[in-house]
């Protein structure tokens, strides 16, 4: 059993640089040639990480990550950083189906539409 949770932890750990690596996709289509823009891509991108995001930061292992390893988060009944960001992804993390649902789909619709992109059926609506 131990040897799955560490398994899980490192999986996590991996999805946090896949967070990054989509948080720079979707602010990069933002822009064409230098100029600021917006358009149904870029939402959909940014949407898309959004959910992603939420999904992990309601991980256990997050949570485990961020302060649940600690005795004691706060100094004589003052709350700290550790205790406000476990509270936070405790948020999240009582809503984890409802992510992983939003999240499965978000991928799902963010794929279909770059793939119908890619190959011309549709054409992106944007303000360049």
């Amino acid at each position: 059993m131990l040897l799955f949770q560490n398994l899980h932890r490192y999986a996590m750990y991996f999805a946090l640089i896949f967070i990054v690596l989509l948080g720079k996709d979707a602010v990069e289509s933002f822009f064409r040639d230098g100029k600021p823009g917006i358009g149904v891509g870029s939402v959909i991108l940014t949407i898309n990480v959004v959910l992603i995001a939420s999904y992990t930061f309601g991980c256990h292992s997050f949570r485990h990550l961020i302060g649940g390893r600690k005795d004691c988060m706060s100094d004589c009944g003052k709350p700290s950083l550790a205790l406000g960001t476990w509270k936070k992804a405790t948020w999240f993390n009582e809503r984890h189906m409802q992510f992983a649902w939003l999240s499965l789909v978000s991928v799902m619709v963010t794929d279909l539409y770059i793939r119908l992109l890619s190959m011309g059926y549709l054409r992106d609506l944007h303000t360049w």
